[in-house]
């Protein structure tokens, strides 16, 4: 495939930066390794003026070499996969609007055909049977996988941007003591009612195992 001349200075750069790992360093590893393959996950949340919130996600593949697919050739960090997503929600995280879009895609035309049908989360909330909801209505060949994946994580994003803003908000208008426990503990291991983060940083929420 014959890249556009606009696009060559910035595949010589995502070339360049794909041969770079962007994950922090763990154990120094045993054996040498060569970078094959990054994929990539971006989330933002904006606030917007009439009240609502946008999350925006994006995920892509790169390679850090050239290689053939069926359909077409890719070059060195050039997008194999480039699926955005946005999802408006309002204050009770109910889905209002969603858009889609393919960029780049093995089979691009026939890829892009699916992500109209993603406007089928309207309506859904994102706290409230959503993963459910998901897989009852893009599992397999009703929907495109990635765009699955990228909405799969919407829930964590969204307590992070939205949820913990909302509740910051709550407990200055209303007060800690009457702000009601935090919607965090009992969602996860670290923060369950009997836990030690609970006891140190909640005590007013915490129950003692011993004494249940």
């Amino acid at each position: 495939m014959k890249t556009e001349p606009h696009l060559t200075t910035a595949l010589a750069r995502a070339a360049e930066d794909v041969t770079q790992t962007q994950i922090e360093a763990m154990t120094t590893p045993a054996v040498a390794r060569t970078l094959k393959h990054r994929r990539t996950f971006c989330y933002e949340v904006y606030e917007r003026e009439d009240g609502l919130w946008d999350i925006e996600a994006q995920m892509q593949d790169r390679k850090t070499y050239p290689f053939t697919l069926a359909s077409c050739e890719r070059e060195t960090a050039e997008a194999l996969h480039n699926m955005i997503l946005r999802v408006t929600v309002d204050n009770s995280l109910n889905i209002v609007d969603v858009h889609t879009e393919t960029r780049a895609a093995p089979y691009l035309e026939q890829c892009q055909q699916i992500t109209p049908d993603y406007k089928k989360m309207i309506g859904l909330n994102i706290m409230h049977g959503f993963r459910t909801a998901m897989r009852d209505l893009f599992s397999e060949e009703n929907g495109c996988t990635h765009i699955t994946e990228l909405a799969n994580s919407l829930p964590t994003v969204v307590i992070q941007g939205v949820g913990v803003e909302l509740a910051i908000r709550h407990r200055k208008a209303v007060g800690d003591e009457n702000a009601g426990r935090p919607f965090q503990i009992n969602q996860c291991h670290a923060l369950a009612e009997g836990a030690e983060a609970v006891r140190l940083y909640y005590p007013r929420w915490y129950k003692n195992p011993a004494q249940s």
